[in-house]
């Protein structure tokens, strides 16, 4: 692999255009998530660099999320599930450049959009998917980490049931900040039995694909949760 010699813009560093190759390869999904990219010496020979080419390729790839290493195996494709938008998060506020708040707003914002196009497009699988996470909220006894899952589920399965894969990466690595944001508080457990009733509310709304209605009682939810955010967090 070799650039050209002649003046104009600004030359592509070898290590970007391997790593640019290899990414157009997941992209025409020659590689898929698991599959072991070829060795170190083989990348070498396929590209005709050098090893440190090789290795800051790789190093590209795993910031940019889509490899990860993995022992006596190698390099393989990530799975794609959004982990890396949750590191984020986390960076965001811990760097102070954005707040709780302001996370849950986008959360607002976002899924209101996400549950109308749930109600629009849901399928048997995914009412299945939605009424299981519903009832394994239900009951007075579930332990925090129980019913923080449960909660999560079924916003994690409504962004499922859009049928939209950029709800679903986006929804997820909320979920997951918010599973070590959401501490075993009294706020949290005083509200789960409003929580429980919106959920419900807002499946009913959506078996029913009355999208309006859906989308209102999405947004109370949501509305209500901002409200709480201090005492869920405290």
């Amino acid at each position: 692999m070799t650039t050209s010699s002649t003046s104009g813009p600004k030359r592509t560093r070898l290590s970007d255009q391997v790593a640019d190759a290899l990414i157009q390869q997941v992209v025409a999904q020659e590689l898929k998530p698991g599959d072991r990219l070829p060795t170190e010496p083989e990348l070498v020979e396929q590209f005709d660099v050098s090893r440190t080419v090789i290795r800051e390729a790789s190093r590209i790839l795993v910031e940019r999320g889509l490899v990860e290493i993995r022992p006596r195996t190698g390099m393989v494709v990530a799975d794609f599930d959004g982990t890396g938008f949750a590191r984020q998060f986390e960076l965001l506020l811990q760097m102070k450049r954005g707040s709780f708040r302001e996370l849950m707003e986008m959360r607002l914002a976002l899924e209101v959009g996400m549950i109308e196009h749930a109600a629009e497009r849901y399928t048997a699988d995914d009412r299945r998917h939605i009424e299981d996470a519903l009832r394994s909220f239900e009951g007075h006894d579930l332990d925090h980490a129980t019913a923080l899952e449960a909660d999560l589920e079924f916003h994690s399965a409504l962004a499922e049931a859009s049928h939209n894969p950029f709800f679903t990466h986006i929804i997820n690595p909320i979920n997951d900040y918010l599973r070590g944001a959401y501490r075993p508080t009294l706020g949290y457990e005083a509200a789960r039995e409003n929580t429980l009733r919106e959920h419900q509310e807002i499946a009913d709304a959506v078996f029913a694909r009355d999208v309006s209605g859906a989308g209102r009682h999405a947004r109370q939810h949501l509305m209500r949760v901002l409200a709480d955010t201090d005492a869920l967090l405290d």
